[in-house]
C-alpha cells in the first residue's frame, strides 16, 4: 500500500463545552484531542504503508492545531496537511465532506483513504460516507481489521450481531472503530523528523471553493434549538415478583433480539 490519506478531527476532552448563538460548538480556550477512532485508523494506516509507503493526515479546524499535527507526525505519518479558513466554521457533515474532497482531489491519488467510524463530539458517523460519495468512491463503515495483499483488501468489520468479512479494491473509504488500532507513541527520532516537516496549510481559495459552499452557507442542515436532558426513571410496569420479572425481561430481550 504506497499512498494513504487518514482524516482526523481535533474533539474536546472535556464532556462539557458551551455553544454560540448560531448553535456552534466553541473550540477556543477547551483543550482538544485527537478523536479516538481517528487514531485507530492513523496506526491501521501505518501499519498498511511499512517503510515503503506514505501516510498523509488531513484535518479541519483552527491554525492551533499546527502543533498538534507535529505530534502525528512523530508518530510515523509523513505529511500533515490543515485545511483552515473562518468561512468554514459552523460546517455540517456534507459540508465538511466536500471540503475533504477538494483537499483530496488537490493532494493526488491515494490508493487509500481512512477515517474514524464516528467523532465522539458530534456521534453522526455521516463523513466518511459523504466523502466517499463525493469522490465517486466505495465505503466501509465500522473497519475493525484491515489485511493488504495484492489483489486488494480483506476488512472486517463490526455489526450488531458479530462480525463481517469482505474482499475489497482499492482505492476506497474505510472507516476505523475506535481501539481497533491502539495508535502507537512517539519516539525520539520520530520527534526529531517532525521538527523537518512542515505542516501544509489550505483555505477555500487553494481548493477552488465559493463561500457558499463552505461553513454555515454551505450546510444542508441547520441546528434551531439545543436543549440538555437527563436521564431519569424509565416508565413501565414495576414486577415485584422474581420469576415474573425474570420472564417479563426475557419477552423484552426477545423482542429486541429474537
Amino acid at each position: 500500500m504506497k499512498r494513504i490519506l487518514v482524516c482526523v478531527k481535533a474533539v474536546p476532552v472535556s464532556a462539557f463545552v458551551e455553544v454560540d448563538s448560531q448553535h456552534r460548538l466553541k473550540r477556543d480556550g477547551i483543550n482538544l484531542q485527537w478523536n479516538a477512532a481517528d487514531a485507530s485508523a492513523l496506526e491501521a494506516a501505518l501499519r498498511l504503508a511499512g517503510e515503503d509507503g506514505s501516510v498523509t493526515v488531513l484535518t479541519m479546524g483552527t491554525s492551533k492545531l499546527e502543533s498538534p499535527l507535529r505530534e502525528l507526525l512523530a508518530r510515523g505519518a509523513s505529511r500533515a496537511v490543515l485545511i483552515t479558513d473562518r468561512r468554514m466554521a459552523g460546517a455540517d457533515t456534507q459540508a465538511t465532506a466536500r471540503v475533504l474532497a477538494a483537499a483530496v482531489k488537490k493532494l493526488g491519488d491515494f490508493d487509500l483513504i481512512l477515517c474514524g467510524c464516528k467523532a465522539i463530539d458530534g456521534e453522526t458517523g455521516q463523513v466518511p460516507g459523504q466523502l466517499a460519495a463525493a469522490l465517486g468512491l466505495p465505503c466501509v463503515s465500522n473497519g475493525e481489521t484491515l489485511e493488504a495483499d495484492p489483489d486488494g483488501l480483506t476488512i472486517t468489520r463490526r455489526l450488531e450481531t458479530g462480525t463481517q468479512e469482505l474482499r475489497g479494491r482499492t482505492p476506497t473509504v474505510i472507516s476505523l472503530c475506535a481501539y481497533s488500532y491502539p495508535l502507537r507513541l512517539p519516539g525520539i527520532l520520530g520527534m526529531r523528523r517532525a521538527r523537518n516537516i512542515p505542516v501544509e496549510v489550505l483555505n477555500a481559495d487553494d481548493l477552488g471553493l465559493l463561500p457558499e459552499q463552505c461553513g454555515l452557507k454551505g450546510s444542508a442542515t441547520k441546528v434551531l434549538a439545543m436543549e440538555s436532558r437527563f436521564p431519569g426513571m424509565r416508565r413501565g410496569p414495576k414486577e415485584t415478583d422474581l420469576t415474573l420479572g425474570a420472564k417479563a425481561l426475557g419477552q423484552i430481550l426477545r423482542e429486541v433480539r429474537p
